[in-house]
């Protein structure tokens, strides 16, 4: 009897063993690279008009995201930054990883040299307007989709004009 129970254990932890190995045989890539910082100039759209703390880009599946850090005199942590995602297809939020999201009712129709934008102003009980933006713009078979959210200190935000001045860059010939 105690023979045929630890054969019955071995031939199931063979069993199991094999089968494990049988259903990882398959590989899966998915191209991920470490942030690399950038030069301004090589952003797909240039915010003319406010200045850039920081610039990154970074390579994510079959995305691109570039990102840029606006001066941030609220201090706090994911607010002021310009997301730009180039992809197959727009994208209608930001990656989660920017710990923001758009608004979900319908912006301000604004434009800048890129065309159409949505824009919503949103003022916090505390007196503090929050700016988000969206765009989209399309290059042959490639999207940039592009994600703004800035925040200021005062109720109504005054230096939000630079987002009428959004410009295409030379890099986003390239697309």
């Amino acid at each position: 009897m105690q023979k045929l129970l630890f054969a019955s254990v071995a031939i199931g932890i063979t069993g199991y063993l094999t089968g494990c190995q049988m259903t990882h045989n398959q590989l899966t890539s998915l191209p991920f690279n470490d942030p690399a910082s950038i030069h301004e100039y090589q952003l797909p759209v240039f915010p003319d008009g406010i200045k850039l703390l920081t610039n990154y880009k970074q390579t994510r599946n079959q995305q691109t995201w570039f990102w840029s850090e606006l001066e941030n005199h609220t201090y706090q942590q994911g607010e002021n930054l310009i997301v730009q995602v180039v992809s197959r297809k727009p994208l209608k939020q930001p990656p989660k990883l920017f710990a923001f999201s758009l608004p979900q009712v319908q912006g301000e129709r604004r434009y800048n040299a890129i065309g159409a934008y949505q824009r919503w102003v949103i003022t916090a009980p505390n007196g503090e307007s929050c700016v988000y933006a969206q765009q989209y713009t399309r290059k042959e078979s490639r999207w940039l989709s592009i994600f703004v959210h800035y925040c200021t200190l005062a109720t109504k935000p005054k230096n939000v004009a630079w987002l009428d001045n959004l410009k295409p860059n030379f890099y986003l010939e390239g697309l």
